[in-house]
């Protein structure tokens, strides 16, 4: 019995530091529950910003968004406009970012989040939700981490400045004054953290969630995932290029999973469990 525990010790630390390694540079996102979208009150809200309340289980996530040096080592090649090791990555698809998350699961002998199958030359992704690899944050997930813990527009508070966010400055959140235009991406973590210690969720570039695009489910109120189909999927945070309104912690933007633009980038997450 005495070996027998020993060997049960052994395998419970391998299993642990295995586990470490795998979440390494990533962010313990510790789940519950917050107000998903905006008040009627706040300035530029959009329509489809309907305030709801959600609950969200723990998860893993990046400090940041990926950089081209990541993405070149693991991809290959470097699509962005603005080049620079510790940039983030740009005009990568909805489809690229998939990928990437499915290659990097796979690098680190991870089970795939991603099933991509294919009608003709469209690509077909369904999402393992059990898997333990890498994957997009859904919306919910990237608007509750952004938020931590606030209900103001921005995890900044009332205003977001281009000391805190990298964005186009000259046209700052309504009535606030203007700041400077830096007129391209910076590198990631270059500006200050959320109080969860996540960097440029406000700015710099757009971050492709796994959602498609449409109305909020109100009833559907435990980790949403969004709608079964679409034509758009989601993107949150705002880029370099962007007016202050559209850094909004709820403001919701969607592209065509195909396109590619050179505000477009994103940040991985990881099931807790």
């Amino acid at each position: 019995m005495k070996h027998a525990s020993i060997i049960i010790l052994c395998l419970t630390m391998i299993l642990s530091a295995v586990q470490v390694k795998a979440t390494e540079g990533l962010v313990l996102i510790q789940g519950g529950s917050f107000e998903m979208g905006s008040p009627v009150s706040e300035n530029r809200r959009e329509k489809d910003e309907v305030r709801h309340r959600v609950v969200i289980s723990s998860f893993y996530m990046a400090p940041h968004e990926v950089t081209q040096k990541a993405y070149r080592e693991l991809m290959g090649n470097n699509p962005s406009q603005f080049r620079g090791d510790n940039l983030p990555v740009e005009n990568v698809s909805w489809h690229d970012a998939i990928l990437y998350c499915n290659k990097r699961s796979i690098a680190e002998n991870l089970t795939p989040a991603y099933v991509i199958t294919y009608n003709g030359s469209t690509p077909l992704v369904t999402w393992d939700r059990k898997a333990n690899g890498y994957r997009l944050p859904t919306e919910a997930e990237w608007e509750y981490a952004c938020r931590a813990g606030t209900a103001t527009p921005f995890f900044t508070g009332k205003n977001v400045t281009v000391d805190q966010a990298n964005y186009y400055g000259t046209y700052p959140y309504d009535g606030y004054p203007s700041g400077h235009y830096r007129n391209r991406t910076i590198p990631a973590g270059s500006l200050i953290p959320n109080a969860w210690g996540l960097y440029d969720m406000h700015g710099n570039v757009w971050e492709w969630c796994w959602d498609w695009y449409g109305a909020y489910d109100t009833a559907a109120a435990e980790n949403p995932a969004g709608p079964d189909s679409g034509t758009y999927r989601v993107n949150r945070g705002g880029g370099w290029n962007d007016f202050g309104r559209h850094l909004r912690s709820a403001y919701r933007a969607a592209y065509p999973p195909e396109n590619k633009t050179f505000n477009l980038g994103f940040r991985i997450a990881r099931n807790a469990n």
